[in-house]
């Protein structure tokens, strides 16, 4: 009775024992739910030699051991993308179904400024368009295709976009069907093409008139030589020598500005007195009889040092004279005012004609922009001087506006850094 005792008793302390190391296994899986990255079994002596419970651990340690390293592959993996992404100038977004944005890369919130966090929101409430419904309707129905050019809002604000994007998965496989955006803003360079266009078109009307002028009366007076009085050919004549002068400022505007638009103009600065530089500029003017410098005068502050290119600047002038003088209808005086405030010295020219319409005077700096179209090109303007004045006074550092009142006249004037300042105050 007692061995039997004694027998149950070792059976129960093993059991026991079995128990203690089963639950103790229990407890380091558990933990490994929260931890698994890391070896959590021992292998040896859990319920003694080549027990199947040491097999157990080892395969666990080895699953254990396998998934970290899958995982550290994955973080890896992950972070290339990632970096990536992130270097790429195009906008990536990867949306779900339902058009629900899961990831977007840095880019993006340069592409949809003002808007914080687009994650979770609709790809097509963001960008908005009908083209770019229908691209999407057409990338889910049909599949992948060619980079498409669209016209889409942001904000509220118009943009051009270059788009592709395919589905990341097939129909066929489980869960969320996922497609993947790629966005280039390309609405610089759609602005850019269309003033080049406007440009070229504009140009080309330009030099249409004198050139057709030119050859209308060049070919009178070979074709009617003989019956043409001599009055007539003088007449003829000078329409051919008017219009070849026009058509020689226009090529010249046309040159000095597309140099002013590169970085082929290097500007010639030197110091010099600025009431010194004036007082000559309207002496040589006046001596010169190109038009009737008789009613431009002068309005000098204190003499100051300025650092500038002096041929640029007596163009800047020159053109800002020459525009009040053509076009100011009823002007009997022209002003040369110079003033100075705060870091930088204030040239305005100023008239007492007609004035310009307020609808027109935030146009009057554009390329071939005319107030009055027809009488501009009788007075013999190119419509490139102001473009030139803008350009000029922007090299050097400065800044240029307009202000005029219907019947009271016309003031234009530019801002340039006094010697020794790094920067120019804005004009008020």
């Amino acid at each position: 009775m007692s061995l039997l005792f004694y027998v149950a008793a070792c059976i129960s302390a093993i059991l026991g024992w079995k128990l203690y190391t089963f639950r103790r296994i229990i407890r380091q899986l558990a933990r490994s739910a929260q931890a698994s990255d890391t070896i959590i079994l021992e292998e040896k002596g859990l319920l003694g030699r080549d027990s199947i419970l040491d097999e157990l651990a080892a395969r666990i340690n080895e699953l254990v051991a396998e998934k970290a390293t899958i995982r550290g592959a994955g973080q890896a993996y992950h972070a290339q993308i990632q970096a990536l992404l992130g270097n790429l100038r195009e906008a990536v977004v990867m949306v779900d179904q339902d058009n629900l944005i899961h990831s977007v890369n840095p880019v993006v919130m340069e592409l949809l400024e003002g808007i914080e966090n687009p994650l979770g929101k609709k790809l097509d409430a963001l960008i908005q368009g009908t083209q770019f419904l229908q691209f999407i309707r057409d990338i889910r129905e049909k599949g992948p295709g060619i980079p498409k050019e669209i016209e889409a809002r942001i904000n509220q604000s118009p943009r051009w976009l270059e788009v592709s994007a395919a589905p990341l998965n097939r129909e066929s496989l489980k869960g969320p069907r996922y497609t993947l955006f790629i966005f280039h803003d390309i609405t610089r360079q759609k602005k850019l093409e269309r003033m080049r266009t406007e440009f070229v078109a504009n140009v080309s009307h330009e030099l249409r008139t004198p050139i057709t002028i030119i050859k209308g009366f060049a070919e009178t007076l070979l074709e009617d030589d003989e019956i043409l009085e001599r009055a007539e050919k003088i007449r003829f004549l000078e329409k051919i020598r008017k219009n070849s002068e026009r058509l020689h400022r226009l090529v010249e505007d046309l040159m000095l500005l597309t140099r002013l638009e590169s970085t082929e103009m290097v500007l010639q600065k030197e110091t010099f007195c600025l009431n010194g530089f004036l007082s000559e500029f309207l002496e040589t003017h006046r001596d010169s009889g190109q038009m009737d410098y008789a009613m431009v005068r002068l309005e000098l502050a204190e003499d100051i040092l300025i650092e500038a290119d002096q041929m640029r600047l007596g163009q800047v002038l020159s053109n800002l004279v020459e525009n009040a003088y053509r076009h100011a209808k009823g002007a009997t005086e022209i002003t040369i005012k110079s003033e100075t405030r705060d870091t930088c010295i204030v040239l305005s020219v100023t008239d007492d004609g007609a004035g310009i319409p307020e609808k027109d005077l935030p146009h009057i700096f554009q390329r071939f922009y005319r107030v009055e179209k027809g009488r501009s090109r009788e007075s013999g303007g190119t419509g490139l001087g102001l473009s030139i004045v803008k350009h000029i006074v922007a090299q050097h550092g400065g800044q240029i506006r307009a202000e005029s009142k219907v019947g009271q006249g016309t003031r234009i004037e530019f801002s340039l850094p006094v010697l020794g300042s790094a920067s120019v105050s804005p004009i008020e």
